[in-house]
């Protein structure tokens, strides 16, 4: 691709973005382009987690995307979550996510299984199948105490 075909892919990506942001009343979002593609973050200064999740659900919903998924990764690097949905603007893929954070205590961070049961996972192992970290999307209350 020439430099003059990517900038105008760049520059087309900006504005299918722009427009997505502008309609939604949303400020404060952190928007990158690259290659026909738009990536746009909410921050934690948008609001707390529940927030942030409307948030992406709204502009997910906008942009005609039929939800959103949470996806949660474990390893050497640390713990990590955070929301995302990938929908169209214009011409561009738009790609929305929301970092979440994830609880840790003493020893790792705290997961849960599919059956509802929590555990905690020592620093830089992966997360058992099936198993999501408890975060601050998480209802207080429902984290229990793990011994």
């Amino acid at each position: 691709m020439s430099a003059r075909a990517h900038s105008a892919a760049v520059t087309a990506a900006l504005l299918d973005a722009a427009v997505l942001v502008e309609q939604s009343g949303v400020g404060g979002l952190t928007v990158t382009c690259h290659d026909g593609r738009a990536s746009i973050i909410i921050a934690r200064r948008c609001g707390d987690a529940r927030s942030r999740a409307a948030l992406v659900a709204a502009l997910a919903l906008r942009a005609g995307a039929p939800g959103c998924q949470r996806h949660d990764y474990g390893g050497e690097h640390g713990p990590a979550a955070w929301l995302e949905a990938t929908a169209r603007a214009g011409a561009t893929e738009i790609e929305i996510t929301t970092h979440l954070d994830v609880t840790t205590v003493p020893g790792g961070a705290l997961a849960t299984g599919p059956d509802g049961q929590q555990e905690i996972i020592a620093a830089g192992q992966p997360l058992p199948g099936g198993w999501q970290w408890v975060t601050d999307l998480d209802e207080p209350g429902k984290q229990r105490e793990v011994a």
